[in-house]
């Protein structure tokens, strides 16, 4: 478990207006905002869309940053997907208080050959998992959103604003899905 990382998604979903709980590796994030989710097909979100389909959500940040989640890396490693089963099902139930929730994974990247990327999806959905998005998403999204004019308690943002406001980040660069 990378602690940095799973700032940098407690970071995105703050951002976007979620509370967010940690326990473990898992976040539990839920949006007071949101009375009702709207229905998406997409099972890959990007950042502007997590606010509109998430009310309530457990994420599991997968913080293997060197591989692609292949469905054999999948297959041999099915403690990706604890979180969608087991205790911590029943302590998201518990948590939000019999309320709907989504599972969601947090991954650095899939295949990129559709059929690799389809056989990657279809296990994860499998397995339980509702939706997916990837770290360069999610970072993406964190330094869109942030105002390099604004201070930040975030360590962080405010990192990533003094990166911003010192143009490390074009605005190009900003715009990319990667």
């Amino acid at each position: 478990m990378s602690q940095a990382s799973i700032e940098i998604i407690k970071e995105f979903f703050i951002i976007y207006n979620f509370f967010v709980l940690q326990k473990d590796d898992i976040l539990f994030v839920q949006n007071a905002e949101v009375n009702e989710p709207e229905d998406m097909d997409k099972f890959i979100l990007s950042g502007s869309e997590v606010s509109k389909v998430l009310k309530n959500g457990v994420i599991k940040p997968v913080c293997w940053h060197t591989m692609k989640f292949t469905p054999v890396v999948l297959s041999r490693f099915p403690e990706i997907f604890e979180f969608s089963k087991g205790r911590y099902n029943s302590e998201s139930k518990k948590f939000f208080q019999g309320e709907n929730f989504k599972k969601v994974l947090v991954i650095p990247s899939l295949p990129v050959s559709d059929k690799l990327q389809k056989e990657s999806i279809k296990i994860m959905k499998e397995e339980g998992v509702d939706y997916l998005i990837t770290f360069p998403s999610v970072i993406a999204n964190l330094i869109e959103k942030i105002d390099a004019r604004n201070v930040y308690l975030s360590s962080v943002n405010e990192i990533l604003r003094v990166l911003k406001f010192y143009k490390f980040f074009t605005d190009k660069e900003q715009k990319l899905p990667f």
